[in-house]
C-alpha cells in the first residue's frame, strides 16, 4: 500500500466527521433561519453555471473546511474580518471554477493519475503548496529538520518519513485536503497550458507590429472641435437617439443585474449634553483608577473600556504610543494619566508594571496533548517524567522523539524566535519572565509543554500600561432620537414621488450596486442596504439602516438594469450626448469637405474654416496617443493609410472632426528585431490565458452569481 493510499484510509474517518458537522451546521442555521424552507427554491442558489446550481450547503462546507486549515496554519480561532473573506472568496472561486473546467476536461480527457500525485507531492519535484507547507513563513527558509544540507531545499526523503510518522487525526485530515487541492490545481494547470501551448504570433503579425513600431509620421491636421457648434445649432430628435441607441447595442451589455439607489443620511452626533455627561463619566473612571488597589487593574480595564481589553504585553520606551511614551517612562507604577483625548476618543492610562525583560527569545518546545476528552492526566505524567532527565543538551532529541507537534519534533523542538504576543499566553508570559537556558513546564489548553529558552537578547526595561478607552459619540438617548426621526422619514415617504421631494433638501446621494459589491463610499457597513437592493421592487422605499459609525440611512430604489442589454429608456440620458456629438460631426464634416474641395493644402483648408493649422511630430501607430490630443484611434488609422503629402478626408475623432496631411515619414527597421516582438507578443497573450478562457467559459455558461446575498 502506497503512503497516500495509507492516509487516506486513516484519514478518511475524520473528513467524514468534519463533513457531518459542517452539514448538521448548516441544517441547524437553515432550520432557525428559515433560508432554505420557507422562500421558494432559489434561496439557497449562490451561483448558476450551465443551468447547474451551486447552493449555500455546499459551498459552507468548502468555506468551514477551509477556514479549518486556516486555523490549524495559524495557530488560532480567531481570525480576522480580511481572512475570512479571502476563504469564502477562495472556496467559491474554486467550487465555481471546477463547474466551469470540468467539463471542458472530461470533453478533453484530461486527468491527474495516482502516480503522478504522489510524485507531485513526494516526489522529486514537489507541487509549490508542499514546498510552502515546509517554508518557515518569518524566515522564508526550508524547515531545518526538513532540509537538504547541500542545497538548502526541501530533503524529500526527510517529507516521506515525517509524512509517514505522522499520528494525529488531524494531521492526517489535513494532508488529505491539502492532496485533493494539489490535484484539483494540477487538473487546472493541465488545461490551461493546453491553451497556452495551441496560441502564437505568426511571423506576419509580428512583422507588422514591429513595422506599426518603427514608422514614424510628422502630420498636420486640421480640427473642428464639437464645442464650437452650440447645442441648438442641430436637433435632436428621440429617433435620432434610438438610431444611435441601436447602433451601439453592445455599449450597453452588462454580464449581471445591477441596481441604482438614491438614499439620505441621519447622523447620530454627539449632543453638548453628551460630551458633559462623557466627560464627568471618564473623570469618575479615572479617580476609581487612581485608588484602585494593584492586582485589580486589569479586571477594571476590561469592564470599563469600550474595547473590553487588556493588552499584557512590557513596552520599552520609545515602543508605547508618543502620547504617553515619555510620561509613563519616567514615573512609578501606579501613576494614572488622564484622561485625555486621542483618535476621538477619552483615554486614560495606568502605569502598571516595571520590568527587565528582553525584546524577543528564542525557543523550542516539547508537546504532550491531551486526550480527546480532554483529560491533561497522562500529559502531565509525560510531562513530569522527561522533566526530570531532560537537560539543554539532550533537549533536542527527546523533542524529536517525543513531541507530539511533529513539525517541530524534526527540528529538535525549535520554534525560532519570538517577540511578545506571539506565542500562545500562558508560553509567552513564562518565556519572556525566565532566563537564558530555563527549562519551563507549562499548561496550555492543548496539553503540557516542556520550554526550553535557548537564547534571549539583551535585557532592558519594559513597561505595562493599562488603558482604558471610551469614544467619544452619541448617547443612547441621542442614537434612539436620530434613528425615530430616520424611521419617521421613511414611514411618512413610502412611495417614489414622495421620497424624492423630501429628499431634495437633504444632500440626496447616489449609489449604483452590483449584487457581490462589498463597499459604498461613505457607508462602513453597507451589506444589508445591497441585499436590499436585489430583493425590492423598484420603487420601493426602504426602512432604516444602520450604516455604522452613528449613521442611519434609508433609500429608495431607483432603478433595477437586468442581465443583458440596457433598455433605451434607461440609458437615454447617457445616449443623449453622444447621439448629439454624432449629428455635430456630419455638420462639422459637410463644411469641412466643402473647405477641401480646391484647397492647395492644409492651411488653405484652415484659413477657409477660420482656424489655425497644427502640427504632432514624431507619432507612430503604435504609440496610441497623439500629443497635445490624447486618445486619438482613428487618427492615428487614417495617419498610416494615406500616402505622404495628400490631405485626408474628413473624418470623425474623440475630440472633434479632422482633416490631416503626413508631412513626411521616417522608418528604422533595423533598430527592432521582429522576432523580439514576436516573442513579446507571445508572453503576452499567454500570460493572459487563464483570465481570458474563465471570462469566455463564464459568459457562455451563463454564470450568475448571488455570494454577495449568503456572505
Amino acid at each position: 500500500m502506497s503512503v497516500l493510499e495509507s492516509i487516506r484510509k486513516r484519514a478518511g474517518l475524520l473528513v467524514l466527521l468534519i463533513g457531518a458537522s459542517m452539514v448538521i451546521f448548516v441544517l441547524e442555521d437553515a432550520l432557525t433561519s428559515g433560508r432554505f424552507f420557507f422562500g421558494g427554491g432559489n434561496e439557497n442558489t449562490v451561483a448558476t453555471v450551465n443551468g447547474k446550481k451551486l447552493n449555500y450547503k455546499d459551498l459552507n462546507n468548502k468555506v468551514e473546511e477551509m477556514l479549518s486549515i486556516e486555523k490549524t496554519a495559524k495557530g488560532t480561532e480567531a481570525l480576522d474580518n480580511g481572512t475570512y473573506n479571502n476563504t469564502v472568496q477562495g472556496a467559491y472561486e474554486e467550487m465555481v471554477n471546477k463547474m466551469l473546467l470540468g467539463p471542458q476536461m472530461k470533453m478533453l480527457g484530461i486527468a491527474v493519475t495516482d502516480s503522478e500525485l504522489t510524485d507531485l507531492m513526494l516526489g522529486k519535484h514537489p507541487a509549490p503548496e508542499i514546498v510552502e507547507a515546509f517554508t518557515d513563513p518569518n524566515t522564508g527558509q526550508i524547515y531545518k529538520g526538513l532540509q537538504d544540507p547541500r542545497t538548502g531545499g526541501l530533503d524529500m526523503n526527510k517529507v516521506v518519513l515525517y509524512v509517514k510518522q505522522m499520528k494525529t487525526e488531524q494531521e492526517l485530515a489535513m494532508w488529505t485536503l491539502r492532496e485533493n487541492e494539489i490535484r484539483e490545481h494540477q487538473l487546472s494547470n493541465k488545461y490551461f497550458d493546453l491553451l497556452r501551448n495551441g496560441l502564437f504570433v505568426t511571423d506576419a503579425e509580428a512583422k507588422q507590429e514591429t513595422e506599426d513600431a518603427t514608422k514614424f509620421y510628422n502630420i498636420s491636421y486640421v480640427l473642428q472641435k464639437y464645442s464650437s457648434l452650440p447645442d441648438n445649432s442641430v436637433t435632436l430628435t428621440d429617433q435620432d437617439m434610438q438610431s444611435w441607441y441601436n447602433r451601439h447595442l453592445y455599449e450597453f451589455n452588462q454580464d449581471e443585474k445591477t441596481t441604482k439607489v438614491d438614499y439620505v443620511t441621519f447622523r447620530a452626533d454627539p449632543t453638548p449634553r453628551d460630551m458633559s455627561d462623557l466627560q464627568k463619566d471618564v473623570d469618575s473612571i479615572a479617580s476609581a483608577f487612581r485608588k484602585l488597589k494593584a492586582g485589580d487593574d486589569s479586571i477594571f480595564i476590561v469592564d470599563k473600556s469600550d474595547n473590553h481589553s487588556f493588552d499584557k504585553k512590557y513596552y520599552k520606551h520609545g515602543d508605547l504610543p508618543q502620547s504617553i511614551d515619555s510620561i509613563m517612562c519616567s514615573s512609578a507604577p501606579g501613576f494614572v494619566y488622564g484622561p485625555y483625548k486621542e483618535n476621538n476618543e477619552y483615554r486614560i492610562a495606568k502605569l502598571i508594571g516595571v520590568e527587565e525583560m528582553p525584546d524577543s527569545v528564542k525557543v523550542a518546545h516539547i508537546i504532550f496533548p491531551a486526550d480527546k476528552g480532554g483529560d491533561f492526566s497522562k500529559a502531565k505524567i509525560m510531562a513530569d517524567s522527561i522533566k526530570k532527565i531532560i537537560t539543554p543538551d539532550n533537549f533536542a532529541s527527546l523533542a524529536h522523539q517525543y513531541s507530539q507537534d511533529q513539525e517541530s519534533a524534526q527540528k529538535g523542538g525549535d520554534l525560532g524566535w519570538f517577540t511578545q504576543g506571539k506565542l500562545l499566553p500562558e508560553m509567552d508570559k513564562a518565556c519572556f519572565a525566565a532566563n537564558k537556558g530555563d527549562i519551563l513546564e507549562i499548561k496550555s489548553p492543548y496539553g503540557y509543554h516542556l520550554i526550553y529558552v535557548e537564547d534571549e537578547n539583551d535585557k532592558s526595561k519594559h513597561y505595562q500600561v493599562g488603558v482604558i478607552v471610551k469614544k467619544i459619540g452619541p448617547s443612547r438617548e441621542t442614537t434612539d432620537s436620530v434613528f425615530s426621526l430616520a424611521s419617521s422619514f421613511s414611514g411618512k415617504h413610502p412611495s417614489t414621488e414622495m421620497f424624492e421631494k423630501a429628499a431634495g433638501d437633504m444632500n440626496k446621494r447616489v449609489a449604483d450596486l452590483k449584487e457581490n459589491d462589498e463597499k459604498v463610499p461613505g457607508i462602513d457597513n453597507p451589506k444589508e442596504l445591497i441585499r436590499w437592493a436585489f430583493q425590492a421592487k423598484q420603487g420601493d422605499v426602504s426602512g432604516v439602516f444602520d450604516g455604522g459609525n452613528n449613521l442611519y440611512l434609508v433609500a429608495h430604489l431607483e432603478q433595477i438594469t437586468p442581465r443583458g442589454t440596457a433598455p433605451f429608456d434607461q440609458v437615454k440620458d447617457e445616449v443623449r450626448p453622444l447621439a448629439l456629438q454624432e449629428l455635430k460631426a456630419q455638420k462639422l464634416i459637410a463644411s469641412m469637405k466643402s473647405a477641401a474641395q480646391g484647397a492647395s493644402g492644409i492651411g488653405d483648408v484652415a484659413q477657409k474654416l477660420g482656424v489655425q493649422p497644427q502640427t504632432a511630430m514624431h507619432i507612430s501607430f503604435d504609440t496610441h496617443t497623439v500629443p497635445g490630443l490624447g486618445i486619438e484611434d482613428a487618427l492615428l488609422g487614417v495617419m498610416s493609410g494615406i500616402k505622404p503629402q495628400t490631405l485626408s478626408e474628413p473624418f470623425k475623432g474623440e475630440s472633434g472632426v479632422f482633416i490631416i496631411r503626413v508631412d513626411s515619414l521616417s522608418a528604422s527597421p533595423s533598430a527592432l528585431d521582429f522576432r523580439y516582438v514576436q516573442a513579446q507578443q507571445q508572453d503576452v497573450i499567454r500570460r493572459r490565458v487563464e483570465y481570458d478562457a474563465y471570462d469566455a467559459l463564464a459568459k457562455n455558461a451563463g454564470l450568475v452569481s448571488h455570494l454577495g446575498k449568503f456572505y
